[in-house]
């Protein structure tokens, strides 16, 4: 099979399982945020935000490290696959059970209400699914189905679990244990299939191994650390500075980041393997780049271009009137998530192509600018001045990536960047002019409509200036499909 064909069956898979995925997590998101209130919906944010750190030092790195080993030596897979998965499991097994201890220390020393305390504790069994979960290894083989079969399942299990039991305030613990529970039960259904594809996984110990493995997952480790700088440390900062209905409001614009980014982190994982077979060979490598750069930077700025301009629509929606003062917050992480798509493009294929140290760099300058800066605007501007900081440490980390990525490959990938901000601009023009001229209909009050209908506008304008500008070609999906490994 092609490595263009290969993507395109990787993506369909993986999009067909995230649409499923996105909207029960959507009716489980909007439900939970609506049933637990603004107070306690932050609690859940704030605990999985904190939690987020905690999965950074089981994993270490050691995922994307197995997706690189994997891709780059399919001659030997089954046997580099087996082998990789004993040294991977046994690793993040013993360290899900040394943080998981340090993690509970801590919680139980925060001076926070038993409730809260009890929350942190019941997500931390999260940590045991991040250790067992196989993901990398059919991420690695380009079995995408797999995946997409999981997360179908497990997602609509969680929906139908939350729906059932989670109905007030007073269900904040159980919702937590939903979410844990479904952890577990992904890593226990990958493990499964596993077993059938290959061979029950074995604990394996060698020290030799293990250096080797961690010496170069190490700068991974710290990049992902750096990027969770981004993702979840302003959530954390706030529950400890700012008010409770304030870190709910954030935990919800927070979750509709996270969801933004769901078709951006699919082209990622479509493309990543056959970015890392390419290492080596230039041209090869500067051809998959234009592909992946067209196809994320269209998306991206079609979905921050929709976020940024139906904020208000999607909150109402989703969450319900509690949340309409965090429309002008979800405004500014939209313009990050716009600058996410472009760090996504240049840093990540970084990783692959064995420049995790300059990747770590870059990213750590990021999120300690972002850490600085929380610290500087939480005080004084609350859930917005957060929301600028992410802008500039996003900003400040795309600086660094650029220069990366130039090195690498000698292109950056400003003609499709210049074309794709141009057809977004024009769809929030026509949007915003819809809502100018019909504004009873297009306002607050009647979120729904006007989601509908302002939306169907944007992607109507986008799409036919895309088609316009040269942006979305079909030639280049065809290519894309047919290109030749």
């Amino acid at each position: 099979m092609t490595a263009g064909r290969r993507i395109f069956l990787n993506i369909r898979a993986l999009g067909l399982a995230r649409i499923a995925t996105l909207l029960s997590g959507l009716i489980t998101t909007a439900w939970t945020a609506r049933a637990l209130g603004p107070d306690g919906f932050g609690v859940l944010g704030f605990g999985t935000s904190m939690l987020a750190y905690a999965a950074l030092f089981v994993n270490l790195g050691l995922s994307t490290y197995a997706v690189r080993e994997i891709a780059r030596d399919r001659e030997k897979a089954p046997e580099t696959v087996t082998d990789l998965a004993d040294h991977v499991l046994t690793l993040r097994m013993l360290l899900a059970v040394l943080v998981g201890g340090l993690y509970a220390l801590f919680v139980l020393q925060l001076d926070k209400p038993s409730l809260v305390k009890a929350v942190l504790l019941v997500q931390a069994v999260q940590l045991l699914g991040n250790a067992l979960l196989l993901d990398f290894v059919y991420q690695a083989t380009e079995r995408m189905s797999v995946i997409a079969v999981r997360e179908i399942g497990t997602s609509l299990g969680n929906m139908v679990a939350v729906l059932a039991l989670v109905r007030g305030p007073d269900d904040l613990a159980i919702a937590a244990g939903i979410t844990a529970i479904s952890f577990v039960v992904n890593a226990a259904l990958m493990l499964a299939r596993f077993s059938r594809d290959f061979r029950m996984p074995r604990p394996r110990v060698n020290l030799a191994k293990w250096r080797e493995i961690l010496k170069a997952s190490a700068p991974m480790a710290v990049s992902v650390f750096a990027w969770a700088l981004f993702s979840h440390l302003d959530l954390v900062m706030l529950g400890f500075m700012a008010p409770q209905t304030e870190v709910g409001w954030y935990a919800a614009v927070t979750k509709l980041l996270v969801l933004s980014l769901t078709a951006g982190n699919i082209i990622l994982s479509a493309f990543m393997p056959q970015l890392a077979a390419a290492y080596g060979d230039r041209e090869a490598m500067r051809a998959r780049m234009r592909d992946y750069a067209t196809t994320t930077l269209s998306i991206g700025a079609l979905i921050a271009a929709g976020g940024f301009t139906l904020a208000p629509a999607i909150l109402g929606t989703v969450f319900g009137t509690a949340y309409a003062p965090a429309a002008d917050t979800l405004r500014l992480l939209m313009i990050a998530v716009a600058i996410v798509h472009i760090n996504l493009t240049m840093g990540n294929p970084l990783l692959v192509w064995h420049r995790q140290t300059g990747y770590m760099t870059a990213i750590l300058i990021g999120g300690l600018t972002n850490a600085a800066l929380n610290l500087l605007l939480i005080p004084r501007y609350g859930i917005e001045g957060s929301a600028v900081a992410t802008i500039i440490a996003e900003l400040t980390a795309m600086t660094g990536l650029a220069w990366l990525h130039r090195r690498a490959v000698g292109q950056l990938y400003l003609g499709i960047a210049a074309r794709a901000a141009l057809c977004a601009a024009l769809a929030v023009g026509a949007t915003l002019g819809l809502t100018h001229a019909l504004p009873d209909l297009m306002a607050p009050a009647h979120p729904l409509p006007a989601l509908l209908i302002g939306g169907s506008v944007l992607v109507a304008v986008y799409t036919l200036a895309a088609l316009l500008t040269g942006l979305v070609r079909p030639s280049r999906l065809r290519r894309l499909i047919a290109a030749a490994a």
